[in-house]
């Protein structure tokens, strides 16, 4: 039999199928009402819904699989990622916390850890996947992704999009009039210091940041008219005060200048030219084209290209000979620039500063973190080329506990990796 025989049979077939149907009538369907009610399926992999993911129902699961809840646009990365040089032999270290001494293994459990990574220079000295990870996974940053908004906007800076962060937000975004963000600077929202009426209590129902994890759930936009709702309760530039909704405003103002989604903007200036070795998301406040970016922390990367983010702040802004950050903003941006955001100023019993969305960590390194609720660190330390990633599911939004012990696992890869060649 010909092929052009035995196409015509399937035709046949097909139309036949297609008249049979067309004549059944609507009695050949069972009603709503007589259908037996389906058991709930269930993975058991514990992803949480749209509604509770970020605050209640948190779970390892959910943290890694957070483009299965909401939508994300993709950030595109190169053909090519930049290399990174396997773990040779064993790591480990001892730390001392709350009259206990612990290693890597009892850390990761104490912890919640989900992955854990030591990057020093292009070298993987320990990398460690928990709690059902792999490297695979795309782990939610929440405001850890704050420091690659910061990032963005010293790109555009770079890029002659941006004149100075001295500039009024205004003149970008005519819209804010009347907000809180009306008279602000730049450098005055980078440092969470725009005077907002904005409440970020994660303990408070009633606080904002609640309010804004609905307006996420819903998923019909309107982030960042949210973000600029709020009025002045206080002078900008004067007071810190945490409000993600400021980095709701700065990620408008990037994608305003650059004509581009925070996405492609991203891709272009940042994932790319890092080598990234997987595609990130960034999750949207609605479906589609209109979405817009969760500036606020909603970034979903691989454990290493965590790493590799951190790795181009350890190097000063520069991707092997390339200068792809002026060294002059890693400066700036990963230090206190005013006596409201030094060290020890922030709250009360409190050591860290703040630079422009980095925590800065006292010492006599000059280190600084990005750091995100539920336990997410990219740690950098440029005297030793080092970078210690730790992604986590803690239950509570912060455990000021957790934190410390963070701390003080930082300081121990910090002294045994002192001396190790990058």
């Amino acid at each position: 039999m010909t092929t052009s025989v035995c196409a015509r049979g399937v035709v046949i077939v097909l139309m036949s199928m297609a008249a049979s149907l067309s004549q059944a009538g609507p009695g050949t369907r069972l009603a709503d009402g007589e259908l037996l009610p389906a058991p709930v399926f269930d993975a058991h992999d514990q992803v949480a819904g749209a509604s509770d993911w970020a605050l209640s129902g948190v779970t390892a699961s959910s943290l890694r699989n957070v483009a299965e809840i909401l939508p994300s646009r993709r950030i595109a990365t190169s053909a090519t990622p930049s290399r990174l040089k396997p773990m040779r032999g064993h790591f480990d270290v001892r730390y001392d916390f709350a009259g206990g001494q612990f290693g890597i293994a009892d850390f990761a459990r104490r912890t919640d850890t989900t992955g854990l990574l030591v990057l020093k220079g292009d070298q993987i000295v320990f990398e460690g996947y928990y709690q059902g990870a792999d490297p695979q996974d795309q782990f939610i940053s929440f405001s850890a992704g704050k420091s690659v908004v910061s990032t963005l906007v010293g790109l555009a800076i770079a890029d002659g999009k941006i004149a100075s962060v001295d500039d009024p937000v205004i003149k970008y975004l005519p819209e804010v009039r009347g907000s809180a963000y009306e008279a602000a600077r730049i450098r005055d929202v980078l440092q969470m210091a725009s005077g907002t009426s904005y409440t970020e209590e994660y303990t408070d129902a009633d606080s904002d940041i609640a309010r804004f994890a609905m307006v996420m759930a819903r998923n019909q936009g309107g982030s960042y008219d949210f973000a600029r709702s709020f009025k002045a309760v206080r002078p900008p530039g004067q007071t810190f005060y945490y409000a993600s909704m400021d980095t709701e405003v700065i990620g408008a103002l990037v994608a305003r200048v650059t004509g581009k989604s925070l996405s492609e903007y991203m891709s272009e200036r940042l994932w790319k030219p890092i080598g990234a070795e997987a595609p990130a998301r960034w999750i949207l406040d609605q479906p589609g084209s209109a979405g817009r970016e969760m500036a606020a922390g909603g970034l979903l990367m691989t454990l290493r290209d965590y790493g590799r983010f951190g790795r181009l702040f350890a190097n000063e802004g520069r991707v092997g000979e390339r200068a792809l950050l002026p060294t002059a903003w890693v400066t700036e941006a990963t230090r206190p620039q005013a006596a409201f955001v030094d060290y020890g100023h922030l709250q009360p019993e409190y050591g860290l500063g703040y630079g422009y969305f980095w925590w800065c960590l006292p010492g006599p390194h000059h280190r600084f973190t990005a750091q995100g609720i539920h336990g997410q660190f990219v740690m950098v330390d440029p005297v030793e080329k080092l970078v210690v990633v730790k992604l986590s599911s803690w239950p509570e939004a912060w455990d000021e506990s957790k934190e410390s012990e963070t701390y003080a696992l930082f300081d121990a890869v910090s002294r045994a990796t002192r001396g190790m060649r990058p």
